[in-house]
């Protein structure tokens, strides 16, 4: 199959309707956070540090797009939750690194727990073959977007 041009109406919809998508997986998840003493925000922290590991206060703060006192709020208070801990920096003892705790790990997997169980109740309701062509169209974007990423 060639490459063929896709036109800016459908990316448009393509990238509509993904970004529902999105909000709505994402708000099932959160729905786990009623639960717990944390805020969207914390949240947000959290998936960083589960995501991508340890992490410094300021590259935290550059990774969510958020001021360095915003973030030392968001840490401390985590920190008092006990879903991320502060250590020293080995290579530069005058930095912390902020890495999550056991605690924060597993509220941010009971969150995916319950965006799997989301989806998978949605997906229930779409054919084996659908579901099929589904897993490979996404396939084939991630494949391309990570062919672009790795190019720039």
């Amino acid at each position: 199959m060639s490459r063929g041009e896709v036109r800016k109406e459908d990316a448009a919809t393509l990238e509509k309707n993904l970004r529902i998508i999105s909000t709505r997986i994402r708000r099932e998840g959160r729905k786990v956070l009623r639960d717990f003493p944390i805020t969207p925000a914390q949240f947000d922290v959290l998936q960083t540090l589960f995501f991508q590991g340890e992490k410094r206060m300021s590259d935290i703060s550059r990774n969510l797009g958020i001021t360095k006192s915003t973030t030392t709020g968001l840490v401390k208070r985590l920190i008092d939750a006990g879903f991320i801990e502060r250590r020293r920096s080995e290579r530069d003892r005058r930095s912390f690194i902020i890495d999550i705790s056991s605690s924060g790990k597993s509220l941010i997997e009971k969150v995916i727990d319950r965006r799997v169980e989301y989806l998978r109740s949605v997906m229930t309701e779409i054919s084996t073959e659908q579901v099929i062509s589904l897993e490979q169209i996404v396939s084939l974007l991630l494949e391309v977007m990570d062919s672009k990423k790795t190019a720039e």
